[in-house]
């Protein structure tokens, strides 16, 4: 017992010098806020779980996990910029507790935008459900809607009217069907309102809208 417990601290002393040294050839530091050592940081991670952001998108529920500003736009830009698997875990268990705050229903998720798939090579709403042990229905881009980023609200609206549908085979199984839109963040919600029009037109009755961050609104005159 003697030998295995000394076998043991040596390994664990070993690999406590394993990661002193890694963290002075690689350093690290949290996306969201800079503290050193860590990828994404306690108080970083909890800013995603303080409990979601709820109001209504033209009568349907609207659910975010957070503000997008501060840390967590930090952090979700590191996830769709770089891939980021800890920001991605820590977007993710944000996303799994609004989705358990939100009505019951099958997961959809929003797809990124043609522009976005061809430049980072993934979809960061997949990234984000893949790290919190979730799966959703794809929607699909049928004409392109385009990168939102840059637009106007009132031209974000435009772009977005019939860019998105529900795959057949998919129609066909959820029709009749609750539904939940999936989407990493809602800024003008143009592409929100966008999916549910596509659900509604397949025939699902889309009950809510799930996002890991809500861009706040703004207060006129300020």
């Amino acid at each position: 017992m003697r030998m295995q417990a000394r076998a043991a601290a040596g390994r664990g002393s070993i690999a406590a010098a394993l990661r002193e040294a890694a963290s002075v050839l690689w350093p690290v530091a949290c996306a969201g806020c800079g503290a050193v050592d860590v990828a994404v940081c306690g108080a970083c991670s909890a800013a995603l779980r303080g409990g979601p952001l709820r109001e209504a998108l033209d009568g349907v529920p609207l659910l975010a996990a957070a503000p997008y500003e501060g840390p967590v736009r930090e952090l979700v830009a590191a996830c769709k910029e770089r891939g980021g698997r800890a920001e991605a875990r820590a977007l993710g268990a944000g996303l799994v507790l609004a989705i358990a705050a939100a009505p019951a229903g099958a997961l959809v998720r929003v797809p990124s935008s043609r522009a976005g798939m061809r430049r980072r090579g993934f979809d960061p709403v997949v990234l984000v459900l893949r790290a919190a042990g979730l799966r959703a229905t794809p929607l699909r881009r049928i004409r392109g809607g385009g990168a939102q980023k840059q637009r106007s609200a009132e031209a974000r609206r435009v772009a977005a009217v019939g860019s998105l549908a529900l795959p057949s085979s998919a129609a066909r199984r959820l029709e009749g069907r609750a539904v939940v839109v999936v989407d990493d963040v809602v800024t003008s919600g143009s592409t929100a309102r966008e999916a549910v029009r596509a659900l509604r037109a397949a025939g699902c009755r889309p009950v809510a809208i799930v996002a890991v961050a809500r861009t706040p609104k703004r207060v006129p005159g300020r």
